[in-house]
């Protein structure tokens, strides 16, 4: 914990020094936990930051707040009383984490109002934000509400009176001299952090830590006395400790216990707060982000398994169209031995190397001749879907290899902006929704490129820009894959899946894919456009040059309006 109760030590001088006789102006709720208090007094304005978070609860000076939540009833309950107040006094109660802020409030009228006080308590998951009377210690009201249930200590409720936490055995390190302080550890050379930390009230496990780390190089009360130094704030060296882009700490002294990471200094503790929990939310918000990306990721690749799963055991059952085929040329082939009426025969299958006899199911109310034909026509149907299962399936590898570069980006994406740039893109994929509406309709759900299928089956990708051009190039097209572009016009783009590895391309295909192609260009208003199409194998990616530039070779040109299939993949 960097905020323990040297900090507040340090913190409330700086307080004192910049907010007494200053005046309230402003109360504005960060979040639920965290309130920022602006006060001035002349020109000059100071913005004060009171956090109960059960992990990050805190007090200091900030440059300016970021935009808050809504108010809630506290931050509106809060302005009521303290508005336009003075405030008279700031005080550490004890050596515990607790500030006292006493207000004069401001009053229209000639009677003066009783002076109210803020009580932040920061201590871990029982951090607190409470108002009371100043006069006789009323609570007003609190951040959180503690009733009997809750605790059996002290209860924090409206019209109770307040009282401190329960105090903890514990010495004051300013009253320690050596005597004592020997006595106190029975005379051991060697003690531990936690000895420490037991016996000596306000001190962290972070001091306790320092002194023990300095006592392997000289006797323990001059460990204990080199901190104690810094108790005092005119002695306090405001630090900051980041391992790498990690904050580690805050303290008023020089740790030897981080040895290797880097340090910060500053003028005061609250800038050094102010940097240290800047680095927090942002680490925070960085990881937020990264788990949100990896979820939608994780999601997809689920669903892309689902239906991968599903499409081959589609798949096993069409690859039945070579058993309905030979089924059909054995009837045929024997026709002679079979009668209208039979419900199945056994047939030698002299298509198999074992000649075994095959059972093949008829319908007795057809003809040999017919049921020939039924077999036939089951080949012809099957075969059909599965090449269209086997473009599905393609279309589900190029989901894959998508997913795989993106899984890719977000190992590498080491900044807010890299990953925000990420969710901009999976939210344009589809990968995640868009976090406002009404906006103007954008292309949403198809990827990172425009599908299509033609007339024929073939699935038709389109890239959006040149970053796009280059995963269809790098990523996902295949050697076998149909490539096509506008002849020397900048454009997008296009590939023909060809999952079955055809040695030609159905015309209409190809015609439907130029049209894309065209449409998707610098020409899209001309009537007769080149577009140059070659195999995906004969299209290599120019070195040095930025995404999307290639070199091709064996192509052919077509001339074609351009134009977009009525109906996407």
């Amino acid at each position: 914990m960097s905020f323990d109760s040297l900090a507040l030590r340090i913190v409330t001088q700086e307080l004192r020094e910049a907010l007494i006789g200053s005046t309230i102006r402003h109360i504005e709720q960060a979040n639920a936990h965290t309130f920022s208090f602006k006060a001035g007094r002349a020109a000059e304005t100071h913005w004060l930051t009171l956090s109960a978070h059960s992990v990050h609860a805190r007090a200091h000076l900030i440059q300016k707040p970021a935009p808050g939540q809504k108010q809630s009833y506290l931050a509106d309950f809060l302005t009521t009383h303290l508005r336009g107040g003075t405030i008279t006094e700031i005080e550490q109660l004890g050596w515990d984490r607790i500030l006292k802020i006493t207000v004069q409030p401001v009053s229209d009228e000639p009677i003066q109002l009783p002076p109210k006080a803020i009580i932040a308590e920061m201590m871990g998951k029982h951090s607190n934000i409470i108002l009371i009377d100043a006069t006789d210690d009323r609570i007003l009201e609190s951040l959180k509400r503690i009733d009997e249930t809750m605790s059996r200590h002290r209860e924090i409720l409206p019209g109770e009176t307040y009282i401190l936490p329960p105090q903890q055995n514990k010495v004051g390190p300013l009253t320690l001299d050596e005597p004592t302080f020997t006595e106190l550890f029975d005379g051991q050379t060697e003690v531990g952090w936690r000895q420490l930390f037991n016996k000596i009230d306000g001190f962290s496990p972070m001091l306790a830590k320092e002194v023990a780390a300095r006592a392997t190089e000289t006797p323990l009360w001059n460990a204990y006395q080199q901190v104690i130094t810094y108790f005092d704030p005119k002695h306090a060296s405001p630090q900051l400790f980041m391992d790498g882009n990690e904050p580690i700490a805050v303290a008023a002294l020089p740790l030897q216990q981080f040895p290797n990471v880097s340090v910060q200094a500053f003028e005061t503790m609250s800038d050094a707060f102010s940097a240290y929990y800047d680095a927090i939310t942002l680490k925070e918000n960085m990881d937020s982000e990264h788990r949100a990306l990896m979820q939608a990721l994780t999601k997809q690749k689920d669903t892309l398994q689902r239906k991968t799963n599903a499409l081959h055991a589609d798949l096993d059952r069409a690859e039945k169209a070579e058993d309905y085929r030979i089924q059909g040329e054995l009837i045929l082939a024997n026709l002679h031995t079979i009668t209208r009426g039979q419900q199945h025969v056994a047939l030698q299958n002299y298509y198999s190397p074992e000649l075994e006899k095959v059972s093949i199911p008829l319908n007795p109310e057809q003809t040999p001749s017919e049921n020939a034909q039924t077999y036939f026509k089951k080949y012809t149907k099957a075969k059909r879907g599965r090449s269209r299962i086997q473009q599905l399936i393609s279309d589900l590898d190029a989901d894959r290899e998508t997913l795989a570069l993106y899984t890719s980006k977000l190992a590498s994406a080491d900044t807010l902006e890299a990953l925000q740039k990420l969710r901009a893109e999976f939210v344009e994929n589809g990968y995640l929704k868009a976090p406002q509406r009404g906006k103007q309709k954008q292309e949403v759900g198809e990827g990172p490129f425009r599908r299509y299928t033609s007339t024929n089956g073939f699935q038709m990708y389109v890239g959006k820009n040149s970053q796009s051009n280059d995963l269809l190039l790098r990523q996902i097209a295949k050697p076998s894959d149909m490539w096509l572009h506008t002849k020397q016009i900048h454009g997008s783009h296009v590939i023909i899946r060809n999952p079955e590895n055809r040695p030609d391309i159905p015309m209409p295909t190809l015609l439907q894919a130029a049209q894309l192609a065209a449409y998707y260009s610098k020409a899209h208003h001309a009537s007769n456009v080149p577009v140059d199409y070659t195999w995906a194998r004969y299209v290599v990616k120019r070195k040095g040059n930025v995404a999307g530039y290639v070199h091709y070779t064996r192509e052919k040109t077509l001339y074609v309006e351009p134009a977009v299939p009525s109906s996407k993949a």
